[in-house]
């Protein structure tokens, strides 16, 4: 068992380090590079070996069998200009090998009124700007120290009388070794074909072009790009350092390999006091908007379960700092 394993892994990350190559900017939904939830922003994304319950959806969702019984994720981000970011997941752990998880994320953003050369005050007209990705997951341990787990996502963006879909798998593996409690994870996101808008404003534009009957017309392609969708191959390794008298210290770093943008390096820290409070950093190499994060947690136990409250704080350079909040519910 342990030979297949190390097959596995190795075969895996292979295969997402030729999935993650691609070219700088050229993407699409970069909505699902945004980080939903609380804790793994507060890690700075170095989350894949770490990443456990319903919070696991998003990063790994090998970890989502790192879970009691059932548990509930609820998070929030006020985005850049006015946008924002919704996270809900549910997962359930069928027995000690099987697991399933279902998550909805959504960008958005209020109402704004439409504006035309003869109107730029306003017409009195309003378009919706809106962002989905639904998921399913499942996730099955291998052996007692290896987990891979699949997602597959349903994904729609709409701006005005447009919209795109398309469907994506993410894939994650997640090893656990007994000493110092060393953890590697590795995840893939968003593998897929390309984002194709359409719609009657499109439709419009390409028949007036079809109509002028050019031989190959330019402004004809232009009119209907493919957009590939991010990309992301995310490898970590998460362990503890050394033993404290008052709570856990993990230490966990990663590399991300977006398909639209350089590779990161991230460093991050979590000190466990007594499982009811939590403290979380983070630093980040070779990102130009981002350079660090910092959280803090609590969990409180109730009558059937647990409930935490997760908040993190990101510096951002150019568009100022961001705060998101989560509640995850365990039974």
């Amino acid at each position: 068992m342990k030979n297949y394993t190390t097959a596995l892994m190795i075969l895996f990350s292979f295969t997402c380090w030729l999935t993650a190559a691609g070219s700088l900017g050229q993407s699409g939904g970069n909505f699902l590079q945004i980080s939903p939830e609380a804790r793994g922003a507060s890690l700075g994304g170095a989350i894949p070996a770490a990443a456990s319950g319903a919070s696991a959806l998003y990063w790994n969702p090998a970890g989502i069998l790192q879970n009691k019984k059932t548990a509930f994720i609820m998070a929030h981000t006020d985005w850049f200009m006015d946008t924002h970011l919704s996270f809900g997941g549910l997962v359930y752990k069928m027995d000690e090998q099987n697991a399933l998880g279902l998550s909805v994320l959504h960008f958005g953003m209020d109402d704004t009124e439409i504006t035309t050369v003869f109107e730029p005050d306003g017409s009195g007209d309003y378009y919706q700007v809106s962002d989905l990705a639904v998921g399913f997951s499942y996730t099955r341990a291998m052996s007692d120290r290896f987990t891979v787990g699949l997602t597959g996502k349903y994904i729609r963006e709409t701006i005005w009388n447009e919209d795109a879909d398309q469907y994506a798998l993410d894939v994650g593996s997640l090893y656990s070794a007994d000493f110092r409690n060393l953890r590697l994870g590795m995840s893939v996101r968003n593998l897929s074909g390309k984002l194709e808008y359409s719609g009657d404003d499109i439709d419009d534009r390409l028949n007036e072009e079809q109509a002028l009957e050019e031989e190959n017309n330019p402004r004809i392609e232009r009119l209907t790009p493919g957009f590939r969708l991010p990309q992301v191959f995310n490898f970590g390794v998460a362990f503890v350092p050394v033993d404290l008298p008052t709570g856990i210290l993990t230490v966990m770093t990663s590399v991300d390999v977006p398909s639209d943008n350089e590779e990161r390096m991230i460093l991050a820290a979590e000190y466990d006091l007594a499982g009811v409070a939590f403290l979380r950093g983070s630093l980040v190499s070779h990102d130009d908007t981002r350079s660090f994060a910092l959280g803090a947690g609590v969990q409180v136990p109730y009558s059937v379960g647990k409930c935490g409250l997760d908040y993190s704080y990101s510096a951002h350079e150019y568009f100022g700092d961001v705060h998101r909040f989560s509640i995850i519910l365990g039974i």
